[in-house]
C-alpha cells in the first residue's frame, strides 16, 4: 500500500526448522577446527540449528544444514564498521566494501564478481556502524569456489591494492553518497541527526559513508593499514548454510582459510550511549515540498536488558495501522506522516520520531513537536494494555518466522548473533526477552529514556524557509580539521603466508546436485479464479499472491489515479470493523494482508501461520467484499495521496521515468506518470471509486499463486469457503500503448534545481514481452551488455571512468509492448561525457556485436541460477506469476534452459544489431538545467526543457 511504503521510505532512508541435523561431535578437533558448540532444534520450536567451531588463527565458524534446495550462502563478516575508523579517516569500512570486490593477489581485478555470477550465484556486500558483511548465494556444487574467492580477500587481498583502484572506487563512492544522500529529498536527515546526537569524537557522530573530503587526503597506503587493523581471521565469522554437510566443508575451510595468520587482537569496544544535557535543535534546507521533523532519544545499547522494551515502545508509538501516532495524527490530518522505531546499534540505541505536518491543518513543525509529546506521553501512561503487549509478540514472532524462510535470512542471523553477542543462538535470548514483556517495562523504559528526556530535534525544510523550523538552531556540530603538515607514512608490511596448495588456480565446480522444481498443482476456483500452487512443508506457513485484472492501465483515461484511490479505500475501514481493529485482528494472527496498485493488475499479497488461514481469509473477505468506502475516509486518503503526488515530484527518479513515458508513449495512461498531479486526484469522487471497484474489483480472470504447507484440498475448500461471496467478472479493458516517434537528436532535460547528480534514461521501444522468443533472446543478448556488473556499461561508465554509482539496461515489457531502458544516476559534472560513452559503447554492440567469452559468460551465469528462484515462498510466487501472466506450465523451465543452451553468437548479434541502435534511442537527463544546458550543448547536443506536471 503506497501510504504504508512513504511512511518506511522517511524513516529510513527463524524459521521452524525441519531440515535436517548435526549429529553430536565426537571430537575436540575436527579438520584442524575446534569444536567450541552446537544447537539441535526440535521440530516446531523456532530456532536455528548450528555447528560452531573455531581455528587456531581465531576465525570463527557456523555451519547450518539445510537441504531444502541446493543452494549454498556464504557470509564472512568482520567485525569492523565505520565506528572502528579514526577522526578524520572515516569511510574507510565502507570504501573497503567497494574495494574488496575489486581483485586479489590470486583473483584477477573485476574477477570476483563475475566468477560468482558466471557460477549462477548472486552477492552483494553492505557495511553500517559496527560491521561489514560479504556474501553470496550459489548452488551448493560452488562452494569450493567461493571459499577460495573468499579466503583470497581475506589473505591476500592488501597485496592488490594499488592507487589507480582505490581511486576508481573512491569515485565510485562519492557517487554512491550523491545518489543516496545528497540527491535525495530528506536524503541527509540520518548524518545530520547523528551528527547532533553523538556530537564531536563519538564513533557513531559519522556515517559509513564518510567524508569525502578524509577519503581524498587518504592513499592505498592508509588503506593497507587499515586493512591489515581489522581485516584478520580472528576478527571475522566465516558462516556457511545450505545443503552442506561437516565433513566436507571443515576441511575445505581449513584448507583455505587455516594457513592465514592472525591479525592483530581486536577488543570490544566500550558502550557509549549518547548522552545530551540539553535538547539539541537542528536544521537544514532542502528540495522539498514539505517540512520534516526527527526528534532522536538517546537510549540504550545493543543487548541490553532495556532493548525489547524500548523496540515495543517505537512499535506501538508509530508502527502500522492501529500505531498511536497513526490514530491521532495521520488519520486526522495532522500529518502526512508519523512513525517510530527503536534503532539498536552495538554502541548506543535511539529511538526515532519522524513526522511531516499535513498543510490542511495549518500545523506548523513547532506546534507538531509539541503535540508528538503529549500524544506519546497520554497513550503510554493511559492507553497502553497488555493485550497491546501481546499482539505485538505475537507479530515479532511472526515476522522471524517469515525472515528466516531462506538460507540467507538463516546464515545473516547467526553472523549477526555471533558478531555482537558472542553467541549465533542469541535468537532464544531475544525471544525470552520479547515474551516476557510487561506494561509496566514499556512505561519504565519510557520514564527512564524519552519522557521529558534531552534529546535532538531536526528540521527539514523547503528552500527559502528557514522560519519554518521547530525552533533555531542551538547545536552547530564540530567537524575534524586536519594538521596543516601531516607526518610520514610507514610503509605498512603484509604478512606472509605459506600454503601448501597452489591458490593461483581456481577451484573447479563440484557435481551439480538435480533442482527439484517445485511440484505444481493447478485449479480454478468456484467462482473463476485461476490458482497456481505447491505444497512446501518447510515452515508451517501460507503465503497468497491474488492479481486482480485492475491496475493501473484500467483507469479511464480522463480518470488517471482511480486503480489507485480503490487499493488505499480497499485498507481502510469495512461494514464491519475500523480500519485499526482491523489491523489489531492481524497482528493477533500474525498475519499480513497488503494492497498495491501495480499497472496491470492490483496485488494483494497474504502471509499468515497456515493454523490462522481461516481467520487470516476471513479478514481478507471482509476487506475485499465488504469496504465502508465512507466519504470522510476518501477525503482524507485523497487529500494524503495528493501530498505525496506533490512530494514524489521532488525525486530525480520520479521526474526521470515520468519524462520518459511522456516522450515514449504519444498518448493514454502509458505516457503519463504512475502517480498523477494533484490537479487530476482532485477531480476523483467517491462515486467514481465506488463504480469502479464494482465493475472491476471482481474474481473472474484474477490469478492466485500459493505457496503453503496445507494440502490442496483442504486450502481450496478454505478459500471457497472464505470468497464465496465474491462474484462477477470485470468489465474494463486495458490501455493499449500508443508508441511515440522517438528523436534520437534531441536530449529532453527536466530541471532540478542544484542537483549533485543527474538521472538519466536512454530508451527505445522493442518487441512485446515472451518467455522463449525474441524478448527473451534480448534478455539474454544484453545481460553481458548492460544487465550484469560485469557488463560493458558497468565497466566503462563506473569502473573505468567513475562516472556513476551504477548503471543497468534492462529489456522489459507487457504483452502490448517492450522497451529497453538504460537506468542511472551521473555525476552532474560529466553528464554529456557519459552520454557520449553510451552511445560509444551501444555502436560498439550494435555493429560488432558480443564476444565469444561474453556469450560464455552469459550463458554460464543463466543457465546456473535456477536454483535460486525457487527457494523461498516470495520466490516460488513471482515464478507462479510469470507462468500465469504467459498461460505456461513448468515445462517452461525446461524450454528456456534449451534456448540458453542453444542460441548462438550470431543470433544474438543479430538482435544487438536490430535492437541497439543508437539512432533509435531518446535521451532523458533530470538535473540543474542551466549548468547542464551549457555542457551538453558544447558537446554538440541539441537540448529540449521538459516540465513534468
Amino acid at each position: 500500500m503506497l501510504l504504508n511504503k512513504v511512511a518506511m521510505a522517511v524513516i529510513m532512508a527463524a524459521t521452524l526448522n525441519g531440515c535436517s541435523q548435526f549429529q553430536s561431535s565426537e571430537n575436540i578437533k575436527y579438520a584442524g577446527a575446534e569444536f567450541v558448540e552446537q544447537k539441535q532444534v526440535e521440530r516446531g520450536d523456532i530456532g536455528i540449528a548450528y555447528e560452531k567451531f573455531e581455528l587456531d588463527n581465531g576465525l570463527t565458524v557456523i555451519l547450518h544444514e539445510d537441504h531444502s534446495d541446493p543452494l549454498v550462502h556464504v557470509d564472512v563478516t568482520y567485525h569492523v564498521g565505520s565506528a572502528r575508523e579514526e577522526l578524520g579517516k572515516s569511510g574507510f569500512a565502507h570504501l573497503f566494501e567497494h574495494m574488496m570486490f575489486q581483485g586479489s593477489k590470486h583473483v584477477a581485478d573485476e574477477e570476483h564478481i563475475k566468477i560468482v555470477t558466471e557460477a549462477g550465484g548472486k552477492l552483494n556486500a553492505t557495511t553500517n556502524l559496527d560491521r561489514t558483511n560479504y556474501f553470496q548465494t550459489v548452488p551448493v556444487n560452488q562452494l569450493e569456489k567461493m571459499l577460495w574467492l573468499e579466503s583470497d580477500r581475506m589473505g591476500f587481498f592488501a597485496q592488490g591494492i594499488t592507487q589507480e583502484k582505490f581511486e576508481v572506487q573512491r569515485a565510485a563512492v562519492k557517487n554512491e553518497r550523491m545518489m543516496r544522500y545528497d540527491n535525495v529529498p530528506y536524503g541527509q536527515g540520518t548524518e545530520k541527526s547523528h551528527q547532533a546526537l553523538y556530537g564531536y569524537g563519538h564513533p557513531y557522530s559519522w556515517m559509513p559513508i564518510g567524508y569525502m573530503s578524509d577519503l581524498n587526503r587518504a592513499d592505498a597506503n592508509d588503506l593497507k593499514a587499515f586493512f591489515k587493523r581489522w581485516y584478520g581471521p580472528n576478527n571475522a565469522t566465516l558462516t556457511i548454510g545450505g545443503a552442506i554437510s561437516r565433513d566436507d566443508v571443515l576441511p575445505l575451510v581449513q584448507k583455505y582459510f587455516g594457513s592465514i595468520p592472525r591479525g592483530e587482537a581486536v577488543t570490544s569496544a566500550a558502550k557509549q550511549p549518547g548522552t545530551l544535557s540539553e535538547t539539541r535543535f537542528v536544521s537544514y534546507e532542502d528540495n522539498v515540498s514539505l517540512p520534516l521533523i526527527r526528534k532522536t532519544y538517546p537510549t540504550a545499547y545493543m543487548g541490553h536488558q532495556d532493548e525489547a522494551a524500548l523496540d515495543a515502545l517505537g512499535y506501538f508509538i508509530g508502527q502500522g495501522e492501529s500505531s498511536m501516532l497513526r490514530q491521532k495524527l495521520v488519520d486526522t490530518q495532522q500529518a502526512v506522516v508519523a512513525s517510530s522505531t527503536h534503532k539498536c546499534f552495538e554502541l548506543s540505541c535511539q529511538m526515532i520520531i519522524v513526522a511531516l505536518p499535513h498543510p490542511v491543518s495549518g500545523k506548523t513543525l513547532t506546534a507538531l513537536n509539541q503535540d508528538i509529546e503529549t500524544l506519546v506521553n497520554d497513550y503510554i501512561e493511559n492507553d497502553l494494555t497488555q493485550n497491546d503487549i501481546e499482539l505485538f509478540i505475537t507479530k515479532r514472532e511472526a515476522e522471524i518466522v517469515r525472515a528466516l524462510q531462506s538460507v540467507q535470512g538463516k546464515v545473516s542471523m547467526l553472523a549477526e548473533f555471533e558478531t555482537f553477542h558472542n553467541s549465533p543462538d542469541y535468537l532464544s535470548q531475544q525471544l525470552a526477552s520479547i515474551r516476557a514483556l510487561k506494561v509496566d517495562d514499556i512505561k519504565r523504559v519510557y520514564a527512564q529514556y524519552v519522557a521529558n528526556k534531552p534529546h535532538t530535534v531536526l528540521s527539514i525544510v523547503p528552500k527559502g524557509k528557514p522560519e519554518a523550523v521547530a525552533k533555531p538552531d542551538n547545536y552547530t556540530p564540530t567537524f575534524f580539521e586536519p594538521a596543516g603538515t601531516e607526518t610520514a607514512k610507514a610503509k605498512v608490511e603484509l604478512p606472509v603466508i605459506v600454503d601448501t596448495f597452489d591458490r593461483s588456480i581456481k577451484p573447479t565446480s563440484g557435481a551439480a546436485k538435480t533442482l527439484k522444481l517445485p511440484k505444481l498443482w493447478k485449479t480454478k476456483t468456484l467462482n473463476g479464479i485461476e490458482v497456481l500452487g505447491t505444497e512446501d512443508a518447510e515452515t508451517p506457513t501460507t503465503t497468497l499472491l491474488l492479481q486482480i485484472p485492475a491496475g493501473r492501465l484500467y483507469d479511464p483515461e480522463q480518470l488517471p489515479g482511480l486503480a489507485l484511490l480503490t487499493v488505499e479505500m480497499l485498507t481502510e475501514a469495512t461494514t464491519q470493523h475500523t480500519k485499526s481493529e482491523l489491523a489489531q485482528q492481524l497482528a493477533k494472527l500474525g498475519a499480513e494482508i497488503s494492497f498495491d496498485a501495480k499497472p496491470e493488475h492490483i496485488e494483494i499479497e497474504v502471509s499468515t501461520l497456515t493454523k490462522n488461514l481461516t481467520q487470516t481469509l476471513a479478514v481478507l473477505a471482509e476487506k475485499l467484499l465488504q469496504p465502508k468506502f465512507a466519504e470522510s475516509d476518501f477525503e482524507r486518503v485523497k487529500g494524503l495521496v495528493m501530498e505525496y503526488s506533490k512530494a514524489e515530484r521532488d525525486s530525480a527518479d520520479f521526474l526521470a521515468d515520468s519524462a520518459l513515458n511522456e516522450v515514449m508513449y504519444a498518448k493514454g495512461n502509458y505516457s503519463k506518470p504512475w502517480l498523477p498531479t494533484v490537479d487530476e486526484l482532485a477531480k476523483l469522487e467517491l462515486t467514481d471509486i465506488k463504480s469502479y471497484y464494482a465493475k472491476q474489483v471482481r474474481p473472474q480472470g484474477s490469478k492466485l499463486s500459493v505457496v503453503s504447507d496445507m494440502a490442496q484440498p483442504k486450502l481450496i475448500a478454505a478459500l471457497e469457503g472464505a470468497l464465496s461471496k465474491w462474484q462477477g467478472k470485470s468489465e474494463l479493458t486495458m490501455a493499449k500503448p500508443t508508441p511515440a516517434q522517438l528523436d534520437s537528436n534531441t536530449i529532453y532535460l527536466v530541471h532540478k534545481e542544484k542537483a549533485p547528480q543527474a538521472q538519466i534514461r536512454v530508451a527505445t521501444h522493442t518487441v512485446a514481452a515472451d518467455l522463449t522468443g525474441e524478448h527473451f533472446k534480448n534478455q539474454i543478448m544484453n545481460f553481458a551488455f548492460s544487465n550484469s556488473f560485469n557488463s560493458r556499461m558497468t565497466q566503462n561508465l563506473r569502473e573505468d571512468k567513475g562516472f556513476t554509482y551504477g548503471i543497468r539496461g534492462i529489456f522489459s515489457g507487457n504483452r502490448d509492448t517492450g522497451h529497453y531502458v538504460i537506468s542511472s544516476g551521473i555525476n552532474a559534472e560529466n553528464v554529456a561525457d557519459a552520454l557520449n560513452e553510451i552511445q560509444h559503447e551501444l555502436n560498439l554492440v550494435n555493429t560488432s556485436g558480443l564476444t565469444d567469452k561474453e556469450v560464455e559468460f552469459t550463458k554460464n551465469a543463466i543457465a546456473q541460477r535456477d536454483a535460486l528462484k525457487y527457494e523461498t515462498p516470495a520466490a516460488k510466487l513471482s515464478f507462479f506469476a510469470m507462468m500465469h501472466a504467459h498461460n505456461v506450465d513448468s515445462s517452461i523451465v525446461e524450454t528456456q534452459a534449451n534456448i540458453i543452451e542453444k542460441v548462438t553468437k550470431k543470433e544474438l548479434n543479430q538482435l544487438a544489431a536490430k535492437h541497439l541502435v543508437p539512432t533509435n534511442m531518446t535521451y532523458i537527463v533530470v538535473g540543474d538545467a542551466p549548468s547542464l544546458t551549457t555542457q551538453l550543448e558544447a558537446k554538440g547536443f541539441n537540448v529540449k526543457t521538459l516540465t513534468i506536471l
